[in-house]
């Protein structure tokens, strides 16, 4: 099973921005859950970096709002909504919080 969800570049950046903070959390001792949620997001931090950097250097004024769109795994699309609500907190700015947030619903809609 595909989960498909189409981003704005704004939603894109924001996202892969929280997904960063995956790297800074220590890895004492967890659970098991924890730790296939740090790998999880281990991998989708590098998928939401590669995304930014390739529309960056493609970045078109004219093509601003065009979404983009990105396909994942059942357990990817799962351990996503858990991560974002886990880090939805971390964000720098509302606007950032708000797209994290309507993301988060998007997901939870397809799941």
């Amino acid at each position: 099973m595909k989960v498909e969800l189409k981003l704005s570049p704004d939603t894109l950046i924001a996202i892969s921005h929280v997904l960063q903070n995956v790297y800074c959390f220590s890895i004492g001792n967890i659970e098991v859950l924890q730790k296939v949620h740090k790998s999880i997001g281990f991998q989708l931090a590098e998928t939401f970096e590669k995304k930014v950097k390739s529309q960056l250097k493609k970045h078109n004024l004219f093509e601003a709002d065009k979404k983009i769109k990105i396909s994942f795994k059942y357990y990817e699309a799962w351990s996503l909504h858990a991560i974002l609500i886990d880090l939805i907190g971390t964000a720098d700015t509302t606007y950032q919080k708000t797209l994290i947030q309507k993301t988060i619903n998007e997901i939870n809609q397809k799941l």
